[in-house]
C-alpha cells in the first residue's frame, strides 16, 4: 500500500514573537527549521509579490488568517497581516513570524513567509514604518485593504501605506454608506492610478466587480446584436433586485450597463433602504433604472431585469441566480422557449484575492463604470 499524499501546506515551525528589528533573523531561522524538520531537498523562497494586508479589528484578521494560506499557495508572497484596533491602547507594535511549506507537486517544494504585525490605538501610526522596513525591494507590493471602511475615506493610514503599492485590493460589498463611499473612492481611484511622479503604474481593484464578471458575461451574451436583433439600442428599463449589504454590487452592474449605452442621468427618487430610482434620457427618450432591496433575500443580485424590443416586438429579458447561485437562468418572457441557464463562477475569497493579485491591468470597463457609478450615488445623495 503507498503512503498518503503530505498535506499541500505544512508548518512544522511553530509562530515566533520577536521584536521588529529580529523578523528577518527568525524568518531566516525557521527555514532552516522547515528544512531539517521535512528531511527532504532544500526549499526554495517563492514569491511574486509583498503582500500587505490591513484589518482593524482582531476578528476581521483571524478571518483574513484563514484564508492566507490558500491564496499564497496560489500566488506566493511576502504576507504582511497587519491589525489595527483603533479602540486598544497603544504600545509598541508586536511581531509575529510564521513560515510554510507549500507542495507543488513532482517534489518540489515552495516556501512562504507571514509577518503579523499587532498595534493599538494611535500605534497604529507607525505600521507603514514598520511595512517599509520589511518589504522585499525587488518586488511589486499589494495592499489589500481588508476593512469595511471604504479607502478613500482612511486618510493618512491609508495614504502611508499604499505610497509603495502597485495594487490596492478593497472590497465595497457591505459598506455601510454605499452612495458616500462610491463618491469618495471615484474620485480616489483617479488619483491614486495617477501616482505621485511621472511614469508611475499603479492599479486599484475592487473584489466586488469582480465578482460580477459572469453577469457581465451573459448580459452581454444575451444583447448581442446577432441572438436578440435591436435589444441593445431599445432598452428602456432595468430592475435591479438585490439582498442586503449588495447595493453596490447591483449598483455596478446597472452602471456597467447604463455607460455602455450611453444614457445620461437626469435626477433620482430614493426611498432609503428600500429602492432608488434613477431617471435617464438615451437617444431614443425617456429611460430608467430601478435598484430594489429585497429584506428577506440572501445576499447578492436576485434578478436583472430589462424591458426592451427584439426585432420590434415588445419583450423583457430577466437573469436570475439558480441553485443556490450555482447558475444563472436567461428567460425571455414572452417567448415560449426554456431558459439559458449557464453556469456561475463564484471562486472562493483566496482564489479571488489571489488571482486578482497577478492581474494588475487597469481596467478599462471598470474605470468607466465607476464614473457612471459616481454620477448616480451623486443623484442618490442629493435626492
Amino acid at each position: 500500500m503507498s503512503a498518503p499524499s503530505p498535506p499541500p501546506t505544512v508548518s512544522p515551525c511553530e509562530p515566533a514573537v520577536v521584536p521588529l528589528r529580529e523578523v528577518e533573523r527568525e524568518l531566516t531561522r525557521q527555514l532552516k527549521c522547515l528544512q531539517v524538520n521535512t528531511r527532504e531537498a532544500p526549499v526554495v523562497r517563492a514569491g511574486l509579490s509583498n503582500l500587505v494586508i490591513y484589518c482593524d479589528s482582531a476578528a476581521k484578521a483571524e478571518q483574513i488568517g484563514k484564508v492566507v494560506p490558500d491564496i499564497v499557495a496560489i500566488h506566493p508572497a511576502r504576507v504582511l497581516l497587519l491589525v489595527h484596533e483603533p479602540e486598544a491602547s497603544a504600545g509598541a507594535v508586536e511581531a509575529t513570524v510564521h513560515t510554510r511549506m507549500h507542495r507543488m507537486g513532482k517534489g518540489l517544494r515552495a516556501f512562504s513567509e507571514q509577518v503579523t504585525l499587532r498595534a493599538g490605538g494611535r500605534a497604529g501610526e507607525h505600521l507603514p514604518y514598520a511595512v517599509r522596513s520589511l518589504l522585499i525591494g525587488d518586488l511589486p507590493t499589494n495592499l489589500w485593504w481588508a476593512s469595511p471602511q471604504p479607502p478613500a475615506m482612511a486618510g493618512a493610514l491609508l495614504y502611508d501605506l499604499s505610497d509603495n503599492a502597485d495594487q490596492v485590493l478593497y472590497d465595497s460589498h457591505g459598506w455601510a454608506h454605499p452612495a458616500r463611499g462610491l463618491v469618495a473612492t471615484s474620485a480616489w481611484l483617479q488619483g491614486f492610478e495617477r501616482g505621485p511622479g511621472q511614469g508611475r503604474y499603479r492599479v486599484v481593484s475592487d473584489l466586488t466587480w469582480r465578482r460580477l464578471r459572469t453577469w457581465r458575461r451573459v448580459l452581454a451574451e444575451a444583447l448581442d446584436p446577432s441572438t436578440a436583433p435591436g435589444a441593445l439600442q431599445s432598452v428602456s428599463r432595468i430592475l435591479v433586485e438585490h439582498g442586503p449589504h449588495s447595493v453596490i454590487g447591483a449598483l455596478s452592474l446597472a452602471s456597467w450597463l447604463v455607460q455602455g449605452l450611453g444614457w445620461t442621468i437626469t435626477g433620482s427618487r430614493v426611498q432609503a433602504g428600500v429602492e432608488t430610482e434613477a431617471r435617464f434620457q438615451s437617444a431614443r427618450g425617456a429611460c430608467s433604472v430601478l435598484i430594489r432591496r429585497l429584506a428577506d433575500a440572501p445576499e447578492g443580485i436576485r434578478k436583472f431585469h430589462l424591458a426592451c424590443h427584439i426585432q420590434d416586438a415588445a419583450e423583457a429579458l430577466n437573469v436570475i441566480p439558480e441553485d443556490g447561485d450555482r447558475r444563472l437562468s436567461v428567460d425571455l418572457e414572452n417567448d415560449d422557449l426554456a431558459p439559458r441557464t449557464v453556469t456561475m463562477s463564484a471562486p472562493p475569497l483566496a482564489e479571488l484575492v489571489a488571482r486578482q493579485l497577478s492581474d494588475r491591468e487597469r481596467d478599462p470597463a471598470f474605470r468607466s463604470t465607476m464614473v457612471m457609478a459616481e454620477a448616480l450615488a451623486r443623484s442618490v445623495i442629493e435626492g
